[in-house]
């Protein structure tokens, strides 16, 4: 049997290796929390604003008076009363676009479906635009 005797003040082994990570350890992570340098991004030109040469203007529209429209349905709700309907201009009243519209009487919105091209009538209320009439259009069209 073999004792090894070691010197109490000379450094041993085992603590020497648990040093060693550390040594390793401590400059990596003071690299690491350095602040990035700033990245330089050149702003990108931005394209001049289209200018309207002039406004659309549209009449005042006539309360209670009935505005013919034709147009695709894009949406129904039946639960709230709306429908949402992509329109070609309504003469008097405005430009042709996509709109959700309020119905007077839901039973019109079970007519129609998502999709079918429609003829249909807005009025104007003091409440805003209602639709009072809703049918499919003409195959023909």
């Amino acid at each position: 049997m073999r004792f090894l005797l070691y010197d109490s003040d000379a450094p041993q082994p085992s603590s020497l290796r648990s040093k060693v990570p550390l040594l390793i350890l401590v400059p990596a992570l003071a690299l690491s929390c350095r602040p990035e340098p700033e990245k330089r991004t050149e702003p990108s030109p931005t394209p001049p604003a289209a200018v309207n040469p002039k406004p659309i203007e549209l009449p005042s529209p006539v309360l209670g008076k009935p505005y013919p429209g034709t147009g695709v349905i894009t949406l129904i709700n039946l639960k709230e009363g709306w429908v949402e309907i992509k329109h070609e201009e309504i003469q008097g009243l405005m430009p042709a676009m996509t709109m959700e519209f309020w119905v007077k009487n839901r039973s019109l919105l079970k007519r129609v479906r998502v999709g079918d091209t429609v003829d249909f009538v807005v009025v104007e209320t003091e409440k805003g635009e209602f639709v009072t009439k809703l049918e499919r259009a003409a195959k023909g069209r």
